[in-house]
């Protein structure tokens, strides 16, 4: 497998405690849950798992607390055999994520940030490029603005998932040059009522925009126009947790790899359409070969 230009992911990892239930449940109202699991997540994590799994050549450098749920999602990038760096620190803890799920695969999510914010994660260094450096919005503004503009210096490619949109800051956009985000975001971000006028005046500012629409596919722009829209793969969502967080990283390591952006988009949305059909958001990543082996079927009708 041709792994491609370097890819870094500075970003978060969070203990997902995710229960499941048959509705999620309205302000006030209280529900019973059939299921309830920890799992490894946090978008960083997410997204550098699914570039490994997809043939990237990944980095991934995060921080957690000295506590038990560090421990986990050390102990389980190991086991997935991640390349990673670890930054300890011992005044935080490590982020949890509180994750409802109902029948349909939908979410409701809080977070605890905790260490994903620490100010050693401003401590990067780049070779000289080509690389992607890719970031979220779970570090904190100032950590990505200090590590993008480091990345750039360098001649590096800087990749953004905007979300949680909430925390988003524009100068950021400075910095990217791709961004992966939904339907929903890209209109906020842009302040445009239609995803088609957002994602082209956004790619004008960017060049490479990704916005992924659930159920109706990936829609692709890039410096002003749109590229084409990859559609959707017809499965019964289980849990819709770091779907788009799949399709990023299967998206980005086909780029590294030398596909085009709507090859890309089609790997990605591959990925993320075997990944809602099993729970958590990391341990549903597939494997390159699952993927590929759908892309064919999918090219073959």
């Amino acid at each position: 497998m041709k792994q491609g230009i370097s890819i870094a992911v500075v970003g978060s990892v969070n203990a997902d405690y995710s229960v499941f239930m048959k509705k999620l449940p309205l302000p006030g109202e209280t529900v019973l849950a059939f299921d309830s699991g920890r799992f490894a997540g946090g978008k960083g994590l997410n997204q550098a798992v699914a570039i490994h799994r997809a043939g990237g050549d990944v980095t991934f450098q995060f921080a957690v607390g000295d506590d038990d749920d560090g421990e986990f999602l050390t102990n389980f990038l190991s086991e997935q055999k991640v390349d990673f760096s670890r930054i300890l620190d011992s005044g935080t803890a490590t982020s949890k994520a509180f994750i409802l799920v109902d029948q349909d695969g939908e979410n409701q999510i809080a977070v605890v940030p905790g260490a994903n914010y620490s100010p050693k994660l401003r401590e990067q260094s780049f070779e000289e490029g080509p690389g992607l450096l890719v970031l979220q919005l779970e570090i904190g503004n100032e950590n990505n603005l200090v590590v993008a503009a480091l990345a750039k210096k360098a001649g590096w490619k800087v990749v953004l998932t905007p979300a949680p949109s909430s925390e988003f800051d524009p100068k950021l956009l400075e910095f990217v040059d791709i961004i992966t985000l939904n339907e929903t975001e890209v209109t906020q971000l842009v302040g445009a009522t239609d995803f088609e006028s957002a994602g082209a005046e956004l790619s004008k500012l960017v060049g490479l925009v990704f916005v992924t629409r659930g159920a109706q596919g990936v829609s692709v722009f890039a410096d002003g126009q749109f590229l084409g829209n990859v559609d959707a793969m017809a499965v019964v969502a289980i849990d819709a947790t770091g779907a788009g967080d799949t399709f990023c990283g299967y998206a980005l390591a086909g780029l590294a790899q030398g596909l085009t952006p709507l090859e890309a988009a089609e790997l990605g949305t591959v990925a993320a359409g075997i990944s809602v059909q099993s729970r958590g958001a990391s341990n549903s990543i597939p494997s390159r070969h699952e993927v590929d082996s759908l892309m064919l079927k999918r090219q073959k009708g």
